[in-house]
């Protein structure tokens, strides 16, 4: 056996309430899930949350694996008391280096396969056993938006995974709206000109790291099946699709398998987006034929509030290393770079040791346009906590004069789901042309060799040494 989500759920409940709640009775599916994790988040707190019987007697539920950067840095297995020793630039450091070194995948056969416990095709295939919510009311419907959507890139043969969302059409028939630029979308463009179906499975439930694997932004002829192995810190463990020529990951809850005819479009939405807006019309998307679904004999359904700061950072190490590669290879001395949950992935910090006058707005420049859905980048000195954004609201209040400090460059690509670039391109009737918008840079670092205030700080000595237990 390969570590899995119920492994992960283990380690998330020894670890603490801080990681792990349980909760005591049954939910609805639609709605209520949602609210208890917005309720938390209100309070700070962003455990994983443990469903053990939805209402109608349906299988357990799971959300918020992603509710903290402390449990992105537990699903690469580092202990709690290690997190909180370390600056959290140092997960993504061991990110980095972690997805330097993919793994190839490790083939099973079926019979070893927790997945494959429980299989139905044909007239028995009906998507109704599972859980899956209405994640909020103005929703076009119910939603799948935390599986990994694998297919093969028809030239190479590479398995190429993406998260994209599926909306419940029917029994036996999914949407799936992949964003036109993800590779996902490349992959069905080719297959279209070849005429050729889009064969795919959708892995719901594993363990987090693999799903953060799903995630990663690199080439499109790197396997993300092979990231999610380095990042789980072992080969991730396949088996062979009933239906398809697909790699099954054998050792999540459920997967669907299904054909796409990548000629053929339907429409999804609205949808409640990680923006915190519903998305402003309908847009195109594929529909799955679904084939076979497998699951194990009690599966555990992984759901994911689109609304909530999970969302965002489900994939937010691979846009911060993405970041740290365009920006470091210019400005050796950069410190640290993040998204802050508050900008919705729209906004990034980046803080550099500041050698030369003008190093602060190229660093700008190079992270607005590293980022394609970018549209406010700050860029403040290293000694600026870019994690605490009360101390980044310090460095601009202190540090910019606006009239020189801030640039704004118009017109630039922009991602289709940011809801000012719809305005900035729609035409005549509101129809958006795709994402266009101004971005803004802002310099908020000290001149170099010039006279500057020192900043207060306490005797670095006395704050390493001085423990808040041994005085309270």
């Amino acid at each position: 056996m390969g570590k899995d989500l119920r492994q992960f759920l283990e380690t998330a409940k020894a670890a603490g309430p801080e990681f792990y709640l349980e909760v005591k009775k049954p939910l609805a599916i639609d709605y209520e899930i949602n609210v208890l994790q917005q309720k938390l988040a209100q309070q700070g707190r962003n455990p994983v949350i443990y469903v053990p019987e939805m209402k109608g007697g349906r299988m357990p539920y799971v959300t918020n694996l992603f509710g903290s950067r402390e449990l992105l840095g537990l699903a690469m297995g580092i202990p709690p008391a290690t997190l909180k020793q370390w600056g959290r630039e140092e997960v993504l450091k061991e990110f980095r280096k972690r997805v330097s070194q993919p793994m190839p995948v490790k083939w099973v056969p079926a019979a070893e396969a927790p997945v494959k416990q429980v299989i139905f095709k044909g007239e028995d295939i009906d998507l109704g056993i599972f859980p899956i919510p209405k994640h909020y009311p103005l929703d076009s419907g119910k939603y799948i938006v935390i599986g990994g959507c694998i297919s093969k890139e028809p030239d190479g043969g590479i398995s190429n995974v993406g998260v994209y969302r599926h909306e419940v059409k029917g029994k036996a028939k999914l949407g799936c709206y992949i964003v036109p630029t993800n590779h996902g979308a490349y992959v069905a463009r080719r297959r279209a000109e070849l005429g050729l179906p889009m064969e795919v499975v959708i892995s719901i439930g594993h363990h987090p790291a693999v799903v953060m694997g799903y995630c990663h932004t690199g080439a499109l002829e790197m396997n993300e099946l092979e990231i999610a192995g380095c990042l789980l810190g072992e080969p991730l463990r396949v088996t062979r699709a009933e239906t398809v020529d697909i790699p099954v990951p054998a050792d999540a809850e459920i997967t669907i398998e299904g054909i796409i005819d990548p000629k053929q479009q339907s429409t999804d939405g609205p949808f409640g987006e990680f923006t915190g807006y519903y998305g402003l019309s309908t847009k195109d998307c594929y529909i799955i034929d679904v084939t076979c679904i497998t699951m194990r004999k009690e599966p555990i359904y992984h759901g994911l509030d689109p609304h909530h700061a999970e969302h965002r950072l489900a994939g937010i190490l691979n846009l911060e290393s993405g970041l740290w590669d365009v920006i470091h290879r210019r400005i050796p001395t950069l410190k640290a770079v993040h998204y802050p949950v508050s900008g919705r992935m729209f906004t990034s910090y980046v803080s550099i040791h500041k050698r030369a006058e003008g190093e602060g707005m190229l660093a700008g420049l190079l992270a607005i346009g590293a980022d394609r859905n970018g549209s406010l980048t700050i860029v403040v000195d290293d000694d600026v906590d870019i994690f605490n954004e009360e101390d980044v609201l310090w460095a601009l209040a202190t540090r910019v004069s606006f009239d020189k400090d801030v640039a704004v460059v118009p017109d630039m690509a922009a991602g289709v789901l940011n809801p000012r670039s719809h305005s900035e391109s729609a035409d005549e009737k509101g129809v958006s042309r795709g994402g266009v918008m101004a971005k803004t840079i802002i310099d908020a670092t000290r001149p170099v060799n010039l006279p500057y205030p020192t900043r207060i700080t306490p005797p670095p000595d006395l704050w390493q040494s001085m423990k808040l237990e041994d005085y309270f």
